[in-house]
């Protein structure tokens, strides 16, 4: 398959023949080529952006645990993360609340 380089050079090399009917036809053939490659780099442009944001948040999100859990190392990390979603909940757990506001040490 082509890369959008090629196509674009492609086209450029076509400049210098007459505008006949031919030409107008490869013209269009590559054109369309050119649209159906950046078609398929849009949706990958937006699945790498998700991906990172995701990533993000998991990386915060476990390393909040992380910090929790070295003040609290008789816990296990599951029941750290059941902990949080109960307090989410408005549930009471062992946790203080003044750990859970800044879990740094």
């Amino acid at each position: 398959m082509a890369t959008k380089q090629d196509l674009l050079d492609q086209l450029q090399a076509l400049k210098i023949f007459p505008n006949t009917k031919l030409v107008k036809e490869l013209r269009f053939q590559i054109k369309k080529k050119l649209e159906k490659i950046d078609r398929k780099q849009k949706p990958l442009i937006k699945k790498r952006k998700a991906n990172l944001t995701r990533s993000g948040k998991l990386r915060r999100y476990h390393n909040y645990i992380r910090q929790i859990r070295n003040n609290f190392p008789g816990l296990k990390y599951n029941q750290i993360r059941s902990q949080l979603s109960q307090r989410r909940r408005g549930n009471q757990v062992s946790i203080p609340d003044a750990i859970w506001q800044n879990p740094s040490p």
